[in-house]
């Protein structure tokens, strides 16, 4: 994050202030010796980033087919060395991403169902996504900047920020697997849009709740009720929007009637 001076303009009158900006860059990614990928991204936990988005691209399934990797924040390079052979993907597409994301397939299939005992009670995600902002310096800092977190319902296990919401989400699952903290189960947070994409990484993390501050897309919403996890959007002040699976919020006391009734909701929509 840097400081830039700029010119304001409030109450009819201008005045020069200096304000912090969030630095953004080109990171490009070679593995085995071969260019990747070039990613607009913010430079913190670039480790992670790559490792991430390797696993989600699945050119990795595991840490151990990681031989080095090597980060160079300067001449903008990460270097992998697999412990096999890689072979670079030729069909590469651009998602919906911020500042143009990249995927080199984009399956939709192949992922198993969510189990239905996977509960929430509805104070839950108001209550983590309170802790998302608080614990988001750069966003609190210069604002213009997604967040992401990993949950275990109670507590932010993992918190990540940058200018890209599939990159948060990248340097979330790319952290976990540096630390060794498992990702399926949990709820996974995010203050960007769920497109299709990002419905899928969760998917990939086998976590059955996704929630963001803002809305979800119409193929999002399919893939959701298709694969068993609970998508809320708008999830801010005191209330949210259950798209798919709205039967695993389950509180003492419900409010909007019983779990039948719940259950119908969710054959009607």
């Amino acid at each position: 994050m840097t400081v830039h001076r700029i010119v304001r303009y409030r109450g009819g009158s201008f005045e020069t202030v200096e304000i912090p900006v969030v630095g953004e860059q080109a990171l490009t990614i070679f593995v085995n010796g071969h260019e990747l990928a070039t990613l607009l991204c913010t430079p913190v936990k670039l480790d992670c980033l790559v490792v991430g988005f390797l696993s989600f691209e699945g050119i990795i399934r595991t840490l151990d087919e990681v031989r080095s990797l090597e980060v160079f924040p300067e001449e903008a390079v990460a270097d992998v060395r697999l412990t096999g052979a890689f072979i670079p993907p030729h069909r590469r597409v651009v998602t919906s991403g911020c500042s143009g994301g990249i995927t080199f397939s984009m399956p939709m299939e192949g992922f198993q169902s969510f189990p239905e005992e996977a509960t929430v009670h509805p104070k839950q995600p108001l209550d983590l996504m309170k802790q998302l902002y608080a614990e988001a310096y750069l966003y609190r800092e210069s604002r213009g900047i997604h967040a992401a977190a990993l949950s275990d319902g109670k507590s932010l296990l993992l918190v990540a920020e940058d200018v890209g919401r599939h990159n948060a989400l990248d340097k979330i699952h790319g952290e976990a697997l540096l630390r060794g903290i498992p990702t399926a189960g949990n709820i996974l947070l995010s203050t960007g849009r769920i497109s299709s994409e990002m419905l899928r990484k969760g998917a990939h993390m086998r976590t059955p709740f996704v929630i963001s501050r803002t809305s979800p897309t119409s193929l999002a919403i399919a893939a959701a009720k298709r694969f068993g996890i609970t998508v809320i959007g708008y999830c801010r002040g005191d209330g949210f929007n259950v798209y798919s699976h709205p039967e695993r919020l389950l509180p003492q006391r419900m409010a909007i009637g019983s779990v039948s009734h719940i259950q119908q909701l969710t054959a009607n929509s």
